[in-house]
């Protein structure tokens, strides 16, 4: 990746690309495997510090996506057992249309979901808050 202003150029290049670019996931992967590599030598050199640093908001940046990642999966999946408890099992189309709910639309779906008492209450529902 280069020394010194062309690792930091690197680095601000990804940093600067838009979250839905199909490299910037890969980019900060492998930014992150570099930094972890390099804070788990015996002996990190000054500029290794300091390319460590660099890094260390765009591994932050990489683990806060991976936990909301994360949280949505868990209430898209709580959400939708709940759902098949009160309304029987969901059509494909109607999991299609909560999978693609922000969490904060999962979250009042949830809550919504223990008044339903059939599947025309659901889509009432998501055709009112999507």
């Amino acid at each position: 990746m280069g020394k010194g202003r062309v690792q930091a150029r690197a680095i601000q290049e990804v940093a600067a690309l838009p979250a839905e670019h199909p490299y910037r996931n890969n980019a900060l992967d492998l930014l992150g495997n570099l930094k972890i590599i390099l804070e788990a030598r015996e002996t990190i050199e000054p500029e290794e510090q300091e390319l460590i640093m660099q890094l260390s908001p765009l591994y932050l940046e990489k683990l806060q996506e991976a936990q909301q990642i994360g949280e949505v999966r868990h209430a898209q999946a709580q959400t939708l057992r709940l759902l098949n408890r009160r309304v029987g099992d969901v059509s494909a189309e109607i999991l299609a249309r909560v999978n693609v709910l922000p969490l904060e639309q999962l979250d009042d779906l949830h809550d919504a979901a223990l008044d339903f008492t059939n599947v025309s209450g659901l889509i009432a529902w998501l055709d009112l808050n999507e």
